[in-house]
């Protein structure tokens, strides 16, 4: 039985896992370890938590701020150790990671992570680590058990679709090389059997990603547009007019809209064709592989009172394609004036999500709305981790645009290539998701570089000296306490998973001062374990994670 109590503004975690050395619960920005919050516990010190944080690097900086977790309980006990642990929502602390609101399906979930090992000190875990992504503030009322980010999504389109249709690859052969495009795209006339003859108003209010697990290391992203008909020119016609519907890359689950706002599709003759763009990635070359992903389409047939409609910003239409970009750290801005927002917007629009994108060399991603002098929105990726999620989503609440408004998209790289259309270049781009949509003259609200109709943003390259000038709020602060790595042993066998070790482990984390009483602070009405060993002789790594009275349970196996 697991017992949680109810504390305004308090996150509580009990963690179990099959070890006899150490455990490490993160709250991860993009999904992995880069740019993530860490509190770690050990067996040789069974009363302290560690909090801590870990930038571009595998190095695990101590938190100066403030050490933020207080230890509830801890079991270590038969080969298991088993910790009950709270801290604040919000500690106000740089060197944490606020826990946002992400009950709205729209919104991006929590993204956690886990390691485990049997040494006396954090080290490399190997395959000792588990990820996954939870919907902290859901309502449980409403949900499975587990609260994961895909589940959750399913059950919301699950209960508001009237049907769903796929546009998937046909067993189609990768090519042997490194940069693909390949573009599947399907009429009005060929999807019509998959929702039947007598339907005839589509309202698209989600989508998911239909992946074949082997091929799953090479699909690099989607990209759906609604256009005239499969026949038109990729580049040509009506180019301007086409609308995208939906994007998507390893890391996300999908999407879903609110319950008054849709994608209409097939209700106009620029809209009678799908086509799903599908960058392949095969930088190994490797050959034979076949693919049948795409794209499940969930619509209703009553329309929605709002259409949705995606604004992009930044360089979207590979304005720099070619440009190389320097070597060190660099900073890229674009910026779009604010007679664009008013030659579109004759009303307020709500966007209600949005995505940054960048490829391998990104380190950092701002986007900035502007009314007059004041910044009154900043989405932001401080630790690019392209790997985890080439499309980063950030969480926070919806807001409004406003005719006037100014727009300030920063890419920030390290060692960066070309801009380019193949996954060694870069990219730019940031995606929001918005109602209702805008045009102008046929043309969907865009604001690309260079200039062209009927909006134009302004470029400038910058050369950074030093991490500092990338402007991170996150990890900054005192001077941080030394580390050693927590690199994988040499020879690295990382590439094969297998995370064997031999000689002595490598600490990650320097030695702490003396830890005060508030620090090691152990609750006297919590002597027992938070969960009998039993209920966990069959998983590897389990999280129980409550807010305010909700409780929610992920297991890993």
């Amino acid at each position: 039985t697991i017992m949680m109590k109810k504390n305004d503004g308090e996150f509580h975690l009990a963690f179990a896992t099959k070890a006899t050395g150490w455990a490490a619960f993160g709250i991860a920005e993009a999904g992995g370890m880069f740019g993530s919050d860490i509190v770690s516990f050990t067996t040789a010190n069974p009363t302290t938590l560690i909090d801590g944080y870990i930038l571009d690097e595998r190095q695990v900086f101590v938190d100066t701020h403030s050490q933020d977790w207080t230890l509830v309980s801890s079991t270590v006990e038969d080969g298991w150790i088993i910790v009950e642990a709270r801290r604040r929502i919000d500690t106000g602390d740089g060197q944490d990671h606020v826990l946002k609101n992400d009950r709205e399906m729209w919104n991006a979930p929590s993204r956690i992570i886990a390691a485990w090992g049997d040494t006396d000190e954090v080290s490399y875990h190997g395959d000792n680590r588990a990820s996954s992504s939870v919907r902290l503030f859901a309502n449980p009322s409403s949900t499975t058990s587990s609260s994961s980010g895909l589940e959750t999504l399913d059950v919301s389109l699950e209960k508001n679709a009237d049907g769903y249709f796929d546009v998937v690859n046909d067993d189609y052969q990768i090519p042997a090389e490194e940069t693909t495009y390949e573009y599947v795209c399907r009429s009005y006339d060929e999807l019509r059997e998959q929702f039947g003859e007598e339907i005839t108003d589509i309202t698209m209010i989600g989508a998911t990603p239909i992946i074949t697990e082997e091929t799953r290391q090479f699909i690099h992203h989607f990209i759906v547009i609604s256009l005239p008909s499969c026949d038109e020119n990729l580049f040509g016609g009506e180019f301007f007019r086409r609308e995208q519907m939906f994007g998507w890359a390893p890391g996300e689950e999908g999407m879903v809209l609110p319950d008054n706002v849709g994608f209409p599709m097939f209700d106009n003759e620029f809209k009678q064709a799908i086509r799903i763009e599908i960058h392949y990635n095969n930088p190994k070359l490797i050959s034979g592989m076949r693919d049948s992903s795409g794209v499940r389409f969930h619509y209703t047939s009553a329309p929605r009172l709002h259409e949705a409609a995606f604004l992009q910003l930044g360089d979207p239409r590979l304005g720099l394609y070619g440009m190389e970009i320097a070597d060190g750290l660099t900073k890229h801005e674009f910026s779009c004036g604010g007679s664009c927002s008013s030659l579109f917007l004759d009303e307020p629009v709500t966007v209600i999500a949005e995505k940054l994108h960048m490829h391998q060399t990104g380190v950092r991603m701002v986007n900035e709305v502007i009314r007059g002098d004041e910044v009154v929105h900043t989405a932001k990726v401080e630790v690019y981790d392209f790997d985890q999620q080439g499309q980063f989503q950030p969480q926070q609440e919806s807001y409004q645009l406003q005719a006037g408004d100014k727009f300030r998209t920063t890419c920030y790289y390290k060692d960066g290539s070309t801009f380019g259309l193949g996954s060694q270049d870069e990219m730019c781009i940031g995606f929001l998701l918005y109602y209702p949509a805008k045009k102008f003259n046929g043309i969907p609200f865009v604001c690309p570089y260079p200039g062209r109709f009927p909006c134009a943003e302004d470029y400038v390259a910058t050369d950074l000296n030093d991490y500092e000038e990338l402007g991170r709020t996150f990890g900054i602060g005192t001077p941080r306490l030394p580390v050693t790595s927590i690199e994988p042993p040499t020879p690295s066998n990382s590439d094969t998973g297998t995370g064997t070790s031999t000689g002595e482990s490598v600490p990650a984390f320097a030695p702490l001062p003396t830890p005060t009483s508030q620090d090691t602070e152990t609750e006297d009405t919590e002597k027992e374990s938070p969960t009998s060993k039993a209920e966990f002789m069959q998983v590897y790594c389990l999280f129980v994670i409550a807010l305010s009275s909700s409780v929610m349970v992920l297991t890993f196996v």
